[in-house]
């Protein structure tokens, strides 16, 4: 059975994190389940959700790391760089029609 491009590509990634082969397809399919439940939020609020799945399920995915897990999500169609500068925009930045923040 011929796996489909993005599908060997995350399993790749997986298993290069030192995942076995046995367990990557599992270590997946809980990565695909959580970014569908993600999913269902706006895109400024993901950020955080994915980040607390990946600190939360550290154990269940085999110790993946940030950046193997942003690729893992990248394979599935998630820019988890750009949901972070979203929130990083929404959260971070000064209100601009709250306060006059000029100097002078």
């Amino acid at each position: 059975m011929n796996l489909p491009q993005w599908e060997s590509k995350a399993l790749a990634l997986i298993t290069g994190a030192g995942v076995s082969t046995d367990d990557a397809p599992w270590v997946l399919e809980c990565i695909q389940k959580a970014a569908e439940r993600i999913d269902q939020h706006d895109d400024e609020e993901m950020f955080p959700l994915f980040m607390e799945y990946h600190a939360n399920d550290r154990a269940a995915l085999c110790n993946i790391d940030e950046l193997t897990f942003a690729d893992v999500l990248a394979c599935l169609g998630v820019d988890l760089h750009r949901l972070e500068s979203l929130w990083e925009r929404k959260h971070l930045d000064p209100p601009t029609d709250e306060a006059d923040w000029s100097i002078g």
